[in-house]
């Protein structure tokens, strides 16, 4: 038992003597902390709403406990930004200890007040670091964004109207164009839709870009870490008894579909599509059931599931355009176009006549041994034609002359850049003057806005090459 209370006796001075050791502070004037970054930059956000959240760590370099006076943002209470201090959320946070060689976390976020500029403005303030005396810096840089705002519980059914490019839309829980109503959408317009949000048009879309000012249409995160995150909005639907559309010179992507016609519910829906990209969607670029399509110098490139999906019949014609597959984000496992008159559905079979689908001057490419897949029920009309054009298929199918003219079989096309969504022709490329010039001159100017019929050699595909 003696032994005991020797071992606590000492156990007790041992304790006594380790509470009384004062932590010694690094107090000369000249110390300083590092910062993982000197400036934090956010991409244009839009005003009223919330950035993403940005994170830094602020380092102790000394072998001496460091205790900074303060961390807090330049423009105090009045400042855009907001700031977490390990846990701690206030614009001024003071006496923080800061252990030797360790690190504290702040988190930044920015919501910027909406004001009377159309074009992005630039938002700054800084995180300042007191220690002894001594201040440091970040700096902190945003874009702010007025938009016009639609959101599909309070303004989202449209009605006849024009949307401008003075500022971008942002929708918030989807939108309709009211049946018998028109959307007009002029060149250079930005439209940005949040995560689950889809167009819909039961009244006529018009879609009016150029090539030097694109519609754009795609998620509304504009942090470059999303530019190419696929499945950010829902599909721009083209309903049932919704009339003609045209689209022409838009860029769409990052969806789930980008484009999807028809529904099998009442009279199919038509479009004219011209000189735009469908990239990046999740499921499906073109997603048709029993519609009318025209596309001419099209590129769709890049989907989870489909380039293009043409099912239970319909009328399609498709003149130089470009529909490849590089997927990388999962394992696909479908041909990036299929064409078939039938489509099952937990409803049933439908099967509709397909009374045309036909591909001139155009690119059927992917990364798979296979991307052309034909279904056919005998119950309804089945016709297609590929003419001059560049196809991918099993290497046993065979060309029937009766729906192949003037193809090439599996020849890499030699893309620039595939993976890159860079689509245009190498100079080595066997799609080189294999068109059919009535094509080009039906669909005259590819997406860089050049002629097919430069030399009267057109190029298969959406892109002509010219040295």
């Amino acid at each position: 038992m003696q032994i005991y209370k020797y071992i606590i006796i000492v156990l007790s001075i041992v304790l006594l003597l380790t509470n009384c050791v004062k932590e010694e502070y690094n107090n000369d004037t000249s110390a300083s902390v590092t910062f993982s970054t000197d400036t934090i930059f956010f991409d244009t956000v839009f005003t009223n709403i919330g950035s993403t959240t940005a994170y830094i760590t602020i380092h102790n370099p000394y072998d001496d406990f460091l205790k900074i006076n303060s961390i807090g943002l330049g423009k105090g209470s009045s400042s855009m930004y907001r700031i977490n201090v390990n846990g701690n959320s206030s614009d001024l946070v003071r006496n923080i200890e800061l252990a030797p060689k360790d690190s504290l976390y702040i988190m930044v976020e920015i919501t910027v007040n909406p004001n009377d500029r159309n074009s992005p403005f630039v938002v700054q303030d800084s995180i300042v670091c007191d220690i002894n005396g001594k201040k440091q810096d970040i700096k902190l840089i945003a874009w702010g964004q007025n938009a016009h705002y639609i959101d599909g519980r309070y303004n989202g059914h449209i009605q006849t109207t024009t949307w401008t490019a003075d500022k971008p839309y942002l929708i918030y829980n989807s939108m309709m164009v009211d049946s018998l109503h028109k959307l007009t959408i002029e060149a250079g317009t930005k439209i940005y839709l949040h995560k689950d949000s889809y167009i819909i048009a039961k009244g006529q879309l018009d879609i009016q870009g150029t090539f030097e000012e694109p519609v754009i249409i795609q998620g509304d995160r504009l942090e470059e870490s999303y530019q190419d995150i696929p499945g950010q909005w829902g599909n721009i639907i083209l309903a049932d008894g919704s009339g003609t559309h045209y689209i022409k010179w838009a860029e769409i992507r990052n969806g789930i579909i980008g484009i999807q016609l028809g529904g099998l519910t009442g009279q199919a829906p038509a479009l004219l599509l011209e000189n735009s990209k469908i990239e990046n969607m999740n499921y499906a670029g073109l997603f048709s059931l029993a519609s009318t399509l025209v596309a001419k110098n099209t590129l769709v490139s890049n989907c989870g599931f489909y380039g293009m999906a043409l099912l239970a019949g319909g009328s399609y014609q498709f003149q130089h355009c470009s529909f490849v597959n590089y997927w990388t984000y999962t394992n696909r496992s479908e041909p990036t176009v299929i064409v078939s008159n039938n489509f099952t559905t937990s409803s049933g079979q439908f099967v509709g006549n397909l009374v045309q689908a036909d591909f001139s001057n155009c690119i059927v490419y992917g990364d798979k041994d296979n991307e052309l897949l034909f279904s056919n029920d005998a119950a309804a009309d089945f016709n297609y034609l590929f003419e001059n054009s560049l196809i991918k298929v099993d290497d046993n199918f065979e060309l029937n002359e009766d729906h192949f003219v003037d193809v090439i079989k599996n020849k890499d096309p030699l893309f620039i850049n595939p993976y890159h969504l860079d689509f245009m022709l190498d100079t080595l490329s066997p799609a080189l003057n294999i068109g059919k010039v009535s094509v080009a001159e039906s669909a005259e100017f590819d997406l860089n806005n050049k002629s097919h019929l430069i030399n009267n050699l057109p190029d298969a595909g959406a892109y002509e090459r010219i040295d």
